[in-house]
């Protein structure tokens, strides 16, 4: 974290060029022009859509102005161009995704902001026999940041959860001898919140935006557990990769952890029983659970076609969950201030990612109207000209995404693939769940410390040199890929 009282950079430092900026800018329309030049076997309100979109992917890449800004190009090209209108224009923009990701993330900061997150770190890594032998301590560090990740944002894992690494590395060695095991903690705090984010729909922001794109672009919509079919099987192998990889590659310098146990005990000890909010906070997580799965328990219990079972459906559809809970986090009173809840309007402010919420939901908003104008059947006879099999589509999707992703943020990048990759899936009969899932899987830019919050996080609080973090994060990604591509291969018809 950056303090407000550090130095100001001298007067020297050099400041961006106008002449870089105007580059910038005019990426966006030199795109537009192009894909309008180009010919594309779609109706004339397709063609346009799909311009603006590139435009629109252009200005996410090249940032000369808010990714929320960028995504709001509809409302200037669309009437202009006579797609539509700016009422119907606008209706496209009446996303649930954006509630979705709102309320998730402010659960997330709920979690953190109460020290449960920090309490069940300690609580994890102070069970009797993990904290004396660095294999077993490092994997059951990273096994903890993974299943925070699962239900709070991956960037505010790594920084809850690196202080905690560090502490364990200063315990263990002296300042200048500890420069391996420091890389290797600060790299494991990165790759497993990232495996984390994986397991559920929960997971980080970009798990909504596949999801949402699978529904507009194929009516199909993925249930809490239906994603964790193979969100579970993804977490645990890319968990286990990551932890491979850096023994391999940044093995620490010592086997034994000195009195590794007594010092996390000590730390278990300092914070004392749970305090009231943290148990308010863990009665609103248990009751968002419950939203999640009562759905599919009462299907088991009585059928899918009880009308409890059809009503809960309807009622608790997975879009409706997160606004639920978010409600529940100003509902229930603060134990230390009362007269406000667990969560101020303040916190909404200065914890939803505003800029990263409008870019979504101007992503799925030229989804919908790609879909609306034949960009389905348009991908489909792209990918059979070019002879794409269902064995291959998987393998073709995650390597595309997942280099792409260090270029541009995670959510941009599924935002953009979802439209190319899931109505390929559809045309050449693969499942477009499992593709849609996968995108969102490898999403995960950690090759180089800009590719996104995560790795900004990371390389900013840890102690790792870039040469590091882009010679391990080139072998993980090539790793996971990989197998992310083979295990949906095998498991896509469960989804």
């Amino acid at each position: 974290m950056i303090s407000e009282t550090v130095t100001p950079p001298p007067t020297t430092t050099r400041t961006p060029s106008p002449i870089g900026y105007l580059t910038r800018l005019a990426a966006g329309p030199i795109v537009f022009a192009l894909v309008m030049w180009a010919p594309v076997a779609l109706p004339y309100a397709g063609h346009v859509t799909l311009a603006t979109f590139a435009w629109a992917a252009a200005w996410w890449i090249a940032e000369p102005l808010p990714w929320a800004v960028a995504a709001m190009l509809p409302f200037l090209v669309f009437p202009a161009a006579g797609v539509m209108d700016i009422v119907a224009t606008m209706r496209l923009y009446g996303q649930p995704i954006f509630f979705w990701i709102m309320g998730t993330v402010l659960m997330g900061y709920a979690i953190e902001k109460h020290g449960l997150a920090h309490r069940f770190t300690i609580a994890f890594l102070a069970l009797p026999g993990l904290g004396g032998k660095t294999t077993r301590l490092t994997f059951a560090y990273m096994l903890i940041v993974g299943l925070i990740s699962v239900f709070v944002s991956d960037a505010a894992t790594i920084a809850m959860t690196i202080p905690i690494g560090m502490a364990i590395v200063r315990h263990t060695m002296p300042q200048g001898e500890r420069k391996q095991f420091a890389a290797f903690m600060t790299l494991a705090t990165l790759y497993a919140a990232i495996a984390g984010g994986t397991a559920t729909i929960i997971g980080v922001p970009h798990n909504a935006i596949v999801m949402a794109a699978l529904q507009r672009l194929t009516g199909q919509q993925l249930g809490f557990f239906e994603w964790m079919k193979i969100g579970i099987p993804i977490f645990i192998a890319f968990l286990l990769i990551f932890y491979v990889v850096l023994w391999l590659l940044l093995p620490p310098e010592v086997r034994e952890v000195p009195s590794g146990e007594a010092f996390i005990r000590a730390e278990r000890a300092k914070l004392g029983p749970l305090r009231p909010n943290q148990r308010r906070v863990l009665f609103v997580f248990a009751m968002m659970v419950v939203l999640f799965t009562l759905p599919a328990v009462a299907g088991l219990a009585v059928g899918d076609r009880a009308p409890v079972t059809i009503w809960l459906n309807r009622a608790l559809n997975v879009w409706v969950i997160p606004p639920a809970v978010m409600f529940l986090l100003f509902v229930v009173r603060s134990a230390d201030n009362p007269s406000t809840g667990l969560l101020t309007w303040k916190d909404a402010e200065q914890q939803s990612p505003w800029n990263a919420m409008l870019l979504v939901t101007g992503a799925v908003a030229m989804t919908d109207a790609l879909s609306q104008f034949g960009f389905v059947e348009f991908m489909g006879n792209i990918v059979r000209n070019l002879g794409i099999t269902p064995t291959a589509l998987p393998y073709v999707a995650a390597w595309s995404t997942a280099v792409t992703t260090n270029f541009m943020s995670g959510t941009a990048t599924a935002a953009l693939f979802c439209n190319f990759f899931i109505p390929a899936a559809v045309q050449i009969g693969y499942n477009p769940a499992s593709i849609a899932i996968l995108i969102a899987n490898v999403a995960l830019g950690m090759v180089v410390p800009w590719a996104g919050a995560t790795a900004v996080t990371t390389f900013t609080a840890g102690e790792i040199d870039i040469k590091q973090m882009i010679r391990v994060g080139i072998v993980a990604t090539a790793v996971y890929t990989t197998i992310a591509a083979t295990i949906h291969l095998m498991m896509a018809g469960i989804i």
